[in-house]
């Protein structure tokens, strides 16, 4: 097991019991599969095919000494995913009798913090929920335990994950989390208000000239200039300056990690983002915000406005909404070009120098991720699974004409990768990306400063040694 380093693990930006559906196999599949993931003393345990550098993998040894491992998640109590993962937890509990997951669920909001706290005091738990873009920083620093030993071992199929999960996930070549739900973004338009501004509703915009035409239709502004529906905002729902630049097939460093943010492609970017920001006028636009916020109800569903970003699970929302809605691929700059910036939340191991807890918690990870666990986490929280086997072998999924433009978005999705030599960026572009759209910076100003400050940190962080 590898020395722990002192570490912030914090992220850079962010984040009902059945059978499984018809289509996504039933329960004795599910059974079959909490059999066979949770059971620790057959296959793959013998002394030759234990994991390098660690003792003989002995979690399932027939010992009759239960391992219990401690597991932190981000779905409280009163959080709308956290039956449907208690109960996947549940299932591994009782598919065996040598391993017991102990879960404690954290605000997703404390989570963070708290494990910067515990992780360097050696009292964090030994599976934790989460970012798969920050697993690299983590790896880097030496708290979390190689899997790639475990993944050969148990000739664990890496493939079945979509391929911009592996893009992340791995570092120096090894793996150190497996990818378990996430995916990109989609457009959510309101049916009802297309047929208002005599507009086909079952033809949402597919381009971004289109999108901005649709929203001037589908504006609503009183006499006295108060906006009642806004068509449109690029901030509203849940998207960022860097969807866009990725859904111009663009960049903000190139594969050897030299950052380009001030090119030519992100200026053209920036510059329709801040006109669409302030088309209706900032001040406008942040009371609508004002208004959502207070309520805690999101921009769409409260009927404020007619179209926006969201990212796929908000499929779980609307399908609870009495909203008449539609989904589409996020529009592109040109027909057909819908990439959007995704994300994963994964499921890592932390190394505490205990085999026992690794052998065990390694058996709790193979059950989370198996193709059964993952269409039954998708069918039921409407949160699809990066598991693109399980996604795609589904039949519910592909008869859904929601699940349909997920999947299509899910494999389109893109993402931004965690940069080493400057794993702060975006915290340099935001401030000028904010200045250019109150207009105290051109956008070509806003982006230079941005990769001025990019350069220096780079710098910086070599002269550090960081």
């Amino acid at each position: 097991m590898k020395k722990k380093k002192m570490v912030s693990l914090a992220m850079a930006g962010t984040l009902a019991l059945s059978t499984l559906l018809t289509g996504c196999g039933g329960e004795g599949e599910a059974d079959q599969s909490a059999e066979s993931a949770g059971s620790v003393a057959g296959e793959g345990s013998s002394a030759e095919q234990e994991p390098e550098g660690g003792a003989e993998s002995d979690a399932g040894s027939g010992s009759g000494e239960k391992v219990t491992i401690t597991y932190w998640h981000i779905f409280p109590e009163g959080d709308a995913f956290k039956p449907v993962h208690d109960e996947l937890v549940k299932r591994f509990n009782e598919s065996q009798d040598e391993i017991y997951v102990e879960d404690l669920g954290i605000s997703f909001f404390d989570f963070l913090s708290k494990m910067d706290t515990a992780i360097p005091a050696g009292t964090g738990p030994d599976v934790a929920f989460m970012d798969l873009t920050e697993s690299l920083r983590r790896a880097e620093a030496g708290v979390l335990v190689d899997l790639t030993p475990y993944i050969e071992r148990d000739n664990y199929d890496m493939g079945q994950f979509y391929g911009w999960t592996q893009e992340i996930a791995t570092y120096n070549d090894h793996w150190y989390g497996i990818p378990f739900a996430g995916g990109g973004r989609f457009l959510v338009y309101n049916k009802d208000m297309f047929e208002a501004a005599e507009l086909d509703p079952e033809q949402p915009p597919r381009t971004l000239e289109e999108l901005a035409e649709y929203a001037d239709k589908l504006t609503k502004v009183k006499e006295d200039g108060e906006i009642e529906v806004l068509g449109f905002h690029p901030t509203l729902g849940n998207v960022s300056f860097r969807d866009y630049v990725l859904n111009r097939g663009s960049v903000f460093f190139t594969d050897d990690s030299k950052p380009v943010v001030n090119s030519g492609a992100n200026l053209e970017t920036i510059e329709w983002y801040v006109e669409m920001t302030n088309k209706y006028g900032a001040k406008q636009v942040q009371s609508l915000q004002a208004a959502s916020s207070t309520t805690g109800i999101d921009p769409f569903l409260a009927g404020f406005v007619a179209m926006e970003v969201n990212v796929v699970d908000f499929y779980k929302k609307l399908s609870e909404s009495d909203i008449n809605y539609g989904v589409a691929p996020m529009p592109g700059l040109k027909e057909g070009e819908n990439a959007t910036q995704g994300g994963s939340f994964d499921l890592e191991i932390f190394d505490h120098g205990d085999q026992k807890k690794a052998d065990a918690a390694w058996e709790f990870l193979k059950f989370m991720t198996s193709i059964e666990s993952q269409q039954y986490w998708a069918s039921e929280n409407k949160w699809p699974s990066t598991n693109q086997a399980a996604m795609d072998s589904c039949t519910e999924f592909n008869e859904d004409p929601v699940w349909q433009v997920i999947l299509e978005v899910m494999a389109q999705t893109k993402v931004t990768k965690y940069e080493p030599t400057a794993p702060n960026w975006w915290n340099l572009l935001a401030p000028e990306l904010e200045a250019a759209q109150l207009e105290q910076k051109t956008p070509e100003q806003a982006l230079n400063d941005a990769q001025q400050a990019i350069e220096t940190a780079i710098e910086n962080n070599a002269v550090l040694g960081n």
